[in-house]
């Protein structure tokens, strides 16, 4: 599956994206982001993790959210992956 970038991410006090900019369009959050922890399977990244930095492949921070555009309000799936500070779109749905 392809992931697209997210970028320009504002996030509120607690961490939460409150603004991104996707396919060359900002949209702010017109809902509470909820979060949540993906897990990937360990083993496959086991040899590639350096000390102290097997929680940052195994776990991906997920977001949910409503957001508004021009185009529209869609909701959103955003991945942030660490330790790099990458975010990425998973699925936006109008």
């Amino acid at each position: 599956m392809d992931f697209e970038p997210a970028t320009g991410i504002m996030l509120d006090a607690d961490g939460a994206p409150t603004c991104f900019t996707w396919r060359d369009e900002v949209f702010m959050a017109s809902s509470r982001p909820v979060r949540w922890y993906s897990r990937a399977l360990w083993w496959q990244h086991a040899e590639q993790a350096a000390v102290g930095q097997g929680q940052n492949l195994v776990e991906t921070e997920m977001w949910r959210l409503w957001a508004a555009g021009h185009a529209g309000r869609y909701f959103f799936q955003l991945r942030h992956r660490m330790p790099d500070d990458q975010w990425e779109v998973e699925k936006a749905t109008p």
